[in-house]
């Protein structure tokens, strides 16, 4: 197994990665492009010009995000490795293409379209047979953002000329919305954390609860959905599903090639939390099984709100801020509620986001 680890970005998930490599005795370093980092003294950090230095003290690498300019990335494949491999990253990254390999796969997701401009958009609207649409960006464009409810040919005209191309997807009924964290090595082995069920508030993940309220047989879907997914695209390292339940059946929201705020909660509930298990993939090493019983959350901080007082009765919580500074709807931390009872840890987690974030 390799040991020394190198990390593209410098944001929170970085920071958890570096964490998790320097717990695990490994090297780690950091390749810093266009964020202000918050990766200090777990490791060096490099300017996007001392790329090539960078990967002189690196035996594999990573990424914390999929959207990476290509010339940076084709250049760490060609030298020490990049894990998620570089053709997973550039079919995950935008979501077009994304759905594209969904769609072949016979992964349901919501009906869509893609459209390159604004007349490309009125004639998918035009053969649509839903009244609304969900327009949002092929890349970026998250935690709400870049996303545009279109309901009619006038409300195209809210979508600027830079926000093209979209995909329009059928505006469906969403009952909830769940989540599934896989991880693959080197080896082809996969194994997959418990589904959390996430709650949210206007498009941004507040809060994750496990065990999710799903019976086993949609989680066994949704295992198989993630294992199809990894396997066809030979894919190493920790990969995120986001779901939606509409109808009573499972469909594919979006999918994130890297470690997610809806895994966060492993942190301190399983020995080999999202962070260790993507970081040993990396390296080379094989995945490590991770079993969990009893009950946990995790609640995202956002802005300057922190809860007045911590969940008694047998919750144990653990927080974990970024260090990053405050600014609107910006996640600068989160806590993690852990217990043997379920409804317990429910109850402690819908009264901390009532608190923080409101009923909803």
């Amino acid at each position: 197994m390799k040991t020394r680890l190198g990390i593209i970005g410098c944001g929170q998930l970085s920071q958890m990665l570096g964490e998790a490599a320097n717990r695990q005795g490994m090297s780690v370093a950091f390749l810093c492009l266009d964020e202000i980092p918050v990766v200090q003294g777990l490791g060096p950090i490099f300017e996007a010009s001392e790329l090539e230095a960078f990967l002189k003290v690196c035996d594999a690498v990573t990424v914390e995000r999929e959207s990476i300019d290509d010339a940076i990335l084709q250049r760490v494949r060609d030298t020490v490795g990049l894990a998620p491999r570089y053709e997973a990253l550039v079919v995950l990254r935008e979501r077009d293409t994304q759905k594209a390999m969904l769609d072949s796969l016979k992964i349901p997701t919501s009906p869509w379209f893609c459209a390159t401009n604004t007349q490309e958009l009125l004639s998918g609207m035009a053969a649509a047979p839903q009244s609304a649409l969900r327009c949002k960006r092929t890349l970026g464009g998250y935690d709400g953002g870049g996303q545009w409810r279109v309901t009619s040919p006038e409300d195209c005209a809210d979508i600027p000329k830079d926000g093209f191309p979209v995909i329009a997807e059928a505006e469906i009924a969403i009952e909830r919305e769940l989540a599934i964290v896989v991880a693959r090595d080197s080896y082809g082995s996969m194994v997959t954390y418990p589904m959390t069920e996430n709650v949210m508030r206007d498009g941004i993940l507040i809060g994750s609860l496990v065990p999710a309220n799903v019976t086993d047989a949609m989680t066994a879907q949704a295992t198989d959905y993630a294992h199809a997914l990894v396997t066809a695209m030979d894919y190493v390292g920790v990969l995120a599903i986001e779901f939606f339940i509409t109808e009573g059946r499972l469909i594919v929201n979006e999918i994130a090639p890297r470690v997610h705020n809806t895994g966060h909660w492993t942190i301190g509930a399983v020995g080999a939390d999202q962070f260790t298990q993507h970081v040993v993939c990396t390296l080379g090493g094989e995945v490590r099984e991770v079993p969990f019983s009893g009950a946990a959350a995790m609640v995202n901080l956002l802005d300057d709100k922190f809860p007045a007082t911590l969940p008694e009765g047998g919750v144990r919580s653990l927080i974990q801020t970024y260090g990053k500074g405050l600014r609107k709807g910006r996640k600068v931390g989160h806590v993690t509620l852990l217990g043997t009872d379920t409804q317990i840890i429910r109850d402690a987690a819908h009264h901390m986001i009532d608190e923080l974030h409101g009923s909803g």
